[in-house]
């Protein structure tokens, strides 16, 4: 994977991680297995994007006022996470001293069309691991990576069946956002492979809501 050169982020990025056809094939199968479901924000609006999550036992957690309880794995996304373990560069985790880790959960998220969004957060929930790989299936969407000043680090459309992932202490220093996009009108769909553990807490909780 090409590691991007953006000060304070460790951010590695392989724009074609899967073949389109498997991409394709993969995105219909996860469309229609997925429990997707829209949930409710903070003050009761509907969250702008439809979300399912899988994982291990024991990898709930909680964000923006939200409980996310794993449901089992299905075998496209216990096939999926082998890949994208294998593709995690070593140097990941060893810049933080840590030994490889691997994932234990997703979360998967379908943006119907470009109404649907999330807005500038960063992924720093006290349970959720450093290293953080995101595979993009469907309609090519814009992914903003900012600094905590509002500067733009790295803007980038990513294709379908890209593979991003952010290590280090990107979480800290930077947030991250897909903006809505009223001109496209094919769906998206976004998995997030993470590694939660409840003990080890990692930095401070995102202070800005993802939902508006």
């Amino acid at each position: 994977m090409e590691r991007i050169p953006i000060p304070g982020a460790e951010i590695y990025y392989d724009p074609r991680f899967l073949p389109a056809e498997e991409a394709t094939a993969l995105f219909d199968v996860l469309l229609a297995k997925c429990a997707w479901q829209r949930r409710r924000s903070f003050f009761n609006r509907p969250v702008p994007r439809d979300e399912a999550y899988y994982g291990d036992a024991e990898t709930d957690y909680r964000y923006s006022q939200r409980e996310y309880r794993p449901l089992p794995w299905i075998p496209e996304l216990l096939a999926l996470k082998a890949r994208v373990e294998k593709a995690t560069p070593e140097t990941a985790y060893a810049h933080l001293g840590l030994p490889r880790l691997g994932y234990n959960a997703v979360l998967c998220n379908l943006y119907r069309d470009g109404s649907d969004s999330v807005g500038l957060h960063a992924d720093a929930e006290p349970e959720m691991g450093p290293v953080i790989a995101s595979v993009s299936l469907g309609a090519e969407r814009l992914f903003r990576l900012k600094r905590r000043d509002g500067a733009v680090a790295f803007a980038e459309r990513l294709p379908h069946g890209s593979l991003l992932i952010m290590a280090g202490e990107t979480q800290k220093n930077f947030q991250h956002e897909v903006p809505k996009a009223p001109g496209i009108t094919q769906p998206r769909i976004n998995l997030t492979f993470r590694y939660i553990q409840h003990s080890q807490p990692i930095g401070e909780l995102a202070f800005q809501s993802p939902d508006g």
